[in-house]
């Protein structure tokens, strides 16, 4: 109060505080140094002070980044930004909290509860072993047509591979097989890396659970020499980082975060995160959408359930029913029969322990009243096979290869009646698709930076057809091409050209006869030449025009047709035994000369 009288004091006219409350005074007087004393006050208060100086620097910044976010939050055009990549907003982030430097997964279930609802269900954990058991089937190179396994080819199917090709893809092989270059077991132990099926079944149980396997890559000390070797990843310990990267470093695109602490820092050449259901949801943070984060309501069914009929078994205290005891029975007698209840029936952990009512009447007799129902087929047999069908729809697996039942009892419309028909079904729904995953992803970011003209795929998975093909391929394939599928060398003579076909062997043996007989057709007719030229039967050695005397056995030209030497006159039996169908197995169905 001091100090504002002496702001006022020093700004007011003298005078005018007594004036102002002075009670002798009169009323307008007064009224009007009041007013005075109001106005020089409110105008020493508008001056800033020191002590105040921070505040008003504090607001007015707050006001100049209110004004720069509303200015950056203009809406854009992408035809007019003179920037490369994609405009639209793939993540907002005003609305999503980040956790210091990076994002967490948003969602109802962190990475740790997917993989906590995997271990603890069998169903989910017989579907993610039955996968992974499938999938390590390919993880070793096809060495023989239709088996399964992994092949690197040429990207160009119509490519004949040379001797450098050949040599590239065996190295390929070998990085792929030992994920490196190190193909010593003990060095390879040393330096923390996995053989290619010990790398799959890891990545596979990580997708399968938390939809999140990523691998770290090691390039060579010179880059341009391309990966040294890979390593799979804790799916659960990785975060994405928000677009201002990590420390001020904006390549950093994620993080490796154990129990809360930063270990360490990725830059896309670091790191291959590729997760195999994307979504475009800008409140994903990138992350994809687990099988298990879709299959929640029916896990905690199939938890409830199994609970449910487990505890039956061992902390069931229901009891099955009220025994009635209906006579004039003396206290003796009934401790006698509880006694002898107990012995003979009570059961392991009173199971079977009953209630037990008296009744004193003239008419003696004992009543079973039951209660509750009894426990059919584990007490919710079709609820359970609804559950395990839905888990198993989601995976796309069929419940048959995990040994369940499936819900429905009729013919599915898009598959079989029979179980190999359904599991074909299966692996196009859901094997075949998890391995063009992973294929694609390991050319893409492992053979690609060796040579873009070598991808990897995964064969032989419709090996159930194996034996169909073979049917369709002899109808079609001659016996050099079915030898040189099997990689057998061809054969020289003209049986190599021979059908597989049963019915095309027949038409094949008369073409072969009238191709003969046209040769020989040729060879034995006179020759034109040119005008003025002798005919052949006129030339020395040469072969006698038809009509004329052909001179008698022994003869130096000509002598009987049939016994006549020569090359293109007689009759050559060597066709004739090339193709003899007794060769494959087959009964004669046409000779030749008859």
């Amino acid at each position: 109060m001091a100090r504002k009288k002496e702001t006022a004091a020093a700004t007011a006219a003298p005078g005018v505080w007594s004036v102002a409350f002075s009670p002798r005074a009169p009323f307008t007087e007064r009224y009007d140094a009041q007013a005075e004393i109001n106005k020089s006050t409110l105008e020493s208060a508008l001056i800033p002070r020191a002590e105040i100086q921070p505040v008003i620097d504090f607001i007015q910044q707050e006001i100049a980044a209110e004004a720069f976010n509303k200015s950056i939050n203009q809406v854009k055009y992408p035809s007019q930004s003179r920037k490369g990549g994609m405009q639209s907003v793939m993540l907002d982030d005003f609305q999503i909290a980040a956790q210091g430097q990076y994002w967490d997964r948003p969602g109802l279930l962190n990475f740790d509860s997917m993989r906590t609802m995997v271990d603890q269900t069998p169903i989910l954990n017989a579907i993610v072993l039955t996968r992974i058991r499938q999938v390590l089937r390919f993880c070793r190179p096809q060495l023989e047509p239709e088996a399964p396994g992994f092949v690197i080819h040429h990207i160009d199917k119509n490519h004949e591979l040379n001797a450098e090709n050949k040599q590239s893809i065996d190295l390929l092989q070998k990085f792929v097989l030992n994920c490196g270059w190190e193909d010593d077991p003990r060095k390879r132990k040393l330096l923390k890396r996995d053989t290619f099926p010990q790398f799959m079944a890891k990545r596979i149980r990580d997708s399968l659970a938390m939809d999140a396997a990523p691998v770290e890559t090691q390039f060579k000390s010179d880059k341009s020499l391309g990966l040294d070797g890979i390593y799979a990843v804790d799916g659960a310990t990785v975060r994405l980082c928000t677009e201002e990267g990590y420390d001020g470093d904006d390549e950093v695109f994620a993080l490796q975060v154990i129990q809360g602490n930063i270990r360490t820092a990725y830059t896309h050449y670091d790191l291959t995160y590729e997760v195999r259901n994307p979504r475009t949801d800008v409140l994903a943070c990138g992350y994809g959408y687990g099988e298990t984060e879709m299959l929640i309501r029916v896990v905690t069914h199939l938890l409830n359930t199994l609970e449910y009929n487990g505890s039956y078994f061992t902390k069931n205290s229901i009891p099955r029913g009220i025994l009635q005891l209906v006579g004039n029975y003396d206290n003796a007698d009934l401790a006698a029969f509880k006694r002898l209840w107990v012995a003979m029936v009570r059961g392991i952990q009173n199971v079977h322990n009953l209630p037990i009512l008296t009744s004193r009447d003239a008419d003696a007799k004992a009543n079973f009243l039951e209660v509750g129902a009894q426990m059919t087929e584990m007490a919710f047999g079709k609820w359970m096979s609804l559950l395990t069908s839905l888990a198993c729809a989601i995976y796309g697996i069929a419940p048959e290869e995990v040994s369940m039942e499936s819900f429905t009892s009729g013919r599915a419309p898009l598959s079989g009646s029979d179980t190999e028909q359904k599991i074909t079904s299966s692996n196009d729904k859901g094997l075949e698709p998890l391995l063009s995953h992973f294929a694609c992803e390991y050319t893409d970011f492992f053979i690609r930076p060796f040579s873009p003209q070598y991808s990897l795929r995964f064969v032989g998975l419709d090996g159930e057809d194996a034996d169909k093909r073979f049917e369709m391929r002899k109808l079609t394939q001659t016996w050099n091409e079915a030898r040189r599928r099997q990689g057998d060398e061809e054969v020289d003579d003209v049986m190599g050209d021979c059908p597989l076909n049963p019915a095309l062997i027949s038409p094949w043996l008369q073409f072969k006869q009238q191709e003969m007989q046209a040769q020989q057709a040729d060879f034995g007719m006179p020759d034109d030449g040119n005008p003025g030229e002798p005919l052949q039967g006129d030339q020395p050695g040469g072969p006698p025009a038809p009509g004329q005397d052909q001179g008698e056995p022994g003869q130096e030209q000509g002598g009987n047709p049939e016994k006549r030497e020569g090359d293109f006159g007689q009759s050559d039996d060597s066709f004739a035994k090339a193709i003899d169908p007794s060769r494959f197995g087959l009964k004669p169905i046409y000779a030749l000369g008859k």
